[in-house]
Parts: C-alpha cells; sequence; structure tokens
C-alpha cells in the first residue's frame, strides 16, 4: 500500500493532489508533523511545487466551481484525521462532474467535505466577534485557541477594519499567527507562549470593559447555558470580560 506524506500545508496538499494525478494513487495521505512509520506502506514523501499546486487550483476553480475550491479550503483548514483522503475523492468526482459534484449529497466525501467546511467556517464567522486585542507598546495582540485553523480565513476581515494599526492574532494552540504591518498580512510560526499586557492604559480599559459587561448584565436573568451556546466555554479563556 501506498502512502503519501506532505508538509501539511495547502500548496503541498494540493502538490500530492498533481501526483495523484500522474503518479499512483495512494491509500493514505499524511502530514509529516502526524507521520508514524508503518510497515504497511510504501512511503512516498511529496514536495511541494508551486507550480503543481497552482495547476490543480486553477484545475478546481476552472473545471468545477470557486464553490468547491472554498470548500476544499475550509475542509483542509479543519485538520481532521483522513481529510486529505476525503479530498481527493471529492476533487475527483468533481473533475468528472463539474460544478454538478456539489449537488450529489448522497457521496460520502461529497457529504463529508461539504458538512466539516461549514463547521469551519462557522467557528470563522464566530471568531469575528470574539477576537480581543491587547496593546503592547502600539501593537495590538490578541491569542485564540480555536478548534480548526482559521487564523487566515479571518485575517482578511481584520486587516479590513484595522488597516491602520500593526496588529497580531496569534493561534496559541498551534503556535502560528497572523502578523499585520504596513498593509501586509503575513502567516508566521510564532513560538511563544500566550502574552498578557501589564501596561496600564491597557489594564484601564480592560478594567472598564469588564465593567461595562458587568453592568448591562441582569443577574435575575443570566442563562450560563443559553450563554455557552452562542459563546462556548472553551473560547472564556482569551475573553476579557470573562477573566477574573
Amino acid at each position: 500500500m501506498v502512502r503519501y506524506i506532505y508538509d501539511g500545508s495547502f500548496d503541498g496538499f494540493l502538490s500530492v493532489i498533481y501526483d495523484c494525478y500522474y503518479s499512483r494513487v495512494p491509500e493514505s495521505i499524511e502530514r509529516e508533523s502526524d507521520y508514524n512509520f508503518n510497515i504497511l506502506y510504501e512511503d512516498i514523501v511529496i514536495g511541494t511545487d508551486m507550480a503543481k499546486s497552482g495547476k490543480v487550483y486553477r484545475a478546481i476553480l476552472e473545471k468545477i466551481s470557486q464553490d468547491t475550491l472554498v470548500y476544499v479550503y475550509q475542509a483542509f483548514l479543519s485538520e481532521e484525521d483522513g481529510i486529505e483522503l476525503n479530498l481527493f475523492r471529492y476533487i475527483q468526482l468533481g473533475f468528472k462532474l463539474g460544478s454538478k459534484v456539489n449537488d450529489f449529497l448522497t457521496e460520502e466525501a461529497v457529504n463529508e467535505v461539504q458538512k466539516i467546511s461549514r463547521k469551519v467556517g462557522f467557528e470563522a464567522h464566530r471568531f469575528l466577534g470574539l477576537v480581543r486585542f491587547q496593546e503592547f507598546k502600539g501593537i495590538l495582540y490578541a491569542a485564540i485557541e480555536p478548534t480548526y485553523n482559521i487564523v487566515e480565513l479571518i485575517g482578511s476581515h481584520f486587516s479590513a477594519r484595522l488597516k491602520n494599526e500593526k496588529w497580531v492574532i496569534h493561534d496559541v494552540k498551534r503556535k502560528i499567527g497572523i502578523v499585520y504591518e504596513n498593509n501586509e498580512m503575513i502567516l508566521r510560526d510564532l513560538k511563544f507562549e500566550k502574552l498578557e499586557s501589564h501596561e496600564e492604559e491597557e489594564l484601564l480599559y480592560q478594567n472598564l470593559w469588564k465593567a461595562f459587561h458587568k453592568s448591562i448584565s441582569i443577574e435575575e436573568r443570566c442563562n450560563e447555558r443559553l450563554q455557552m451556546q452562542h459563546m462556548p466555554k472553551k473560547y472564556w479563556n482569551n475573553l476579557t470580560e470573562m477573566k477574573k
């Protein structure tokens, strides 16, 4: 059995898809970071090739649809086990059926990819209201810990809202982040732990925000279960108003 190993990037994954069509179709596709030796597999390392990646990207866009490209990208960001092979089967079917592929929900790969993509998109949309920035010497910094790898998906929203600022959105769990400066947004490795500002002015604004949040709440109508439906407790650790 053949197993393809790639670097974990989206361009790396698209390079794998290219090789699936012009070489052998694998029984498994895995990221280097998740790799464990298995005597049952013949392992083949696929290097990231931007030319191959670009060809597959354009082929999905032109021969299937833009919606399909969105489904593929968002589902890829889920980092779910086995998502790469499901995506390959979905893309493979898309090249046969064109844009109609997204109507074939009885096909397991189509249904699974769309379902996971919607989950990723929903979390990204939710985080547009859950990012809390702190100021560090003129730089805005926010720590997040999402379930999915959504930092790139939310970056464009904040680059439009905070286009004249310098800011960082740090995915603490994955140790990556978006760094924005001079109208340029870059995805970078951020190997440090979550930061907490202790600047006097920043702490003043944090306390004002907490006081405002407390003043508008009505204790008798507090419904924590309903609150958690809209703002799950797993996100509270990085919300200023929820800190003691």
